[in-house]
């Protein structure tokens, strides 16, 4: 019957599911095979891109290792949309120390969003750049902190703070008098 119209039973079964799915995640834990993941996060729609990245977070909830796709995923930190900004700073941040040069390619993205006029976007930049264990980066870390702690943004200033003992915990001996004079100035 409904195959005059090209309908089969499987894919009025699927589209079904698509229909009390919406609104929820829980489709982003099917199998990972039934959607390629490199057209979504190389699309041009940002809804696409959340889409990816978050079927890749879900991955990662699993124990999946996704890394594979951070050369797609670090492409996508220039945006201007705001979750995916923030999906993709949840990603680089889980697979920093396991790529480092790739993850060096994405700092100036974040110091450049640390100049952002949505304070947001400020604060999560410094916290991605605070969570990314590279003894590389500290002293632009250290550089952002001292910016940052002097943001007018109550929320950027915490983040500041946050970041402190973080830029302690990679055993700074060299920066520790500077890393003690940004936490007296702040």
């Amino acid at each position: 019957m409904f195959t005059q119209f090209g309908a089969t039973a499987e894919s009025l079964g699927k589209a079904s599911t698509m229909v009390f799915r919406i609104g929820t995640d829980a489709h982003l834990y099917d199998d990972p095979d039934d959607v390629s993941m490199a057209p979504l996060l190389e699309s041009k729609f940002d809804s696409e891109k959340c889409e990816g990245l978050k079927r890749l977070l879900a991955l990662i909830a699993q124990g999946i290792d996704v890394s594979s796709y951070f050369p797609q995923v670090v492409k996508n930190v220039a945006t201007q949309s705001l979750e995916v900004k923030k999906l993709v700073y949840l990603y680089l941040l889980h697979y920093a120390e396991k790529r480092p040069s790739e993850t060096l390619l994405s700092i100036n993205y974040f110091q450049k969003d640390l100049g952002d006029p949505n304070p947001l976007v400020r604060a999560w930049a410094l916290r991605a750049m605070a969570g990314i264990r590279l003894h590389v980066i500290a002293p632009i870390v250290m550089m952002a902190v001292e910016k940052c702690a002097r943001d007018p943004s109550v929320y950027v200033r915490k983040c500041a703070a946050i970041a402190l003992p973080k830029l302690h915990d990679l055993r700074l001996e060299e920066n520790s008098a500077a890393i003690e004079e940004v936490s007296l100035n702040a």
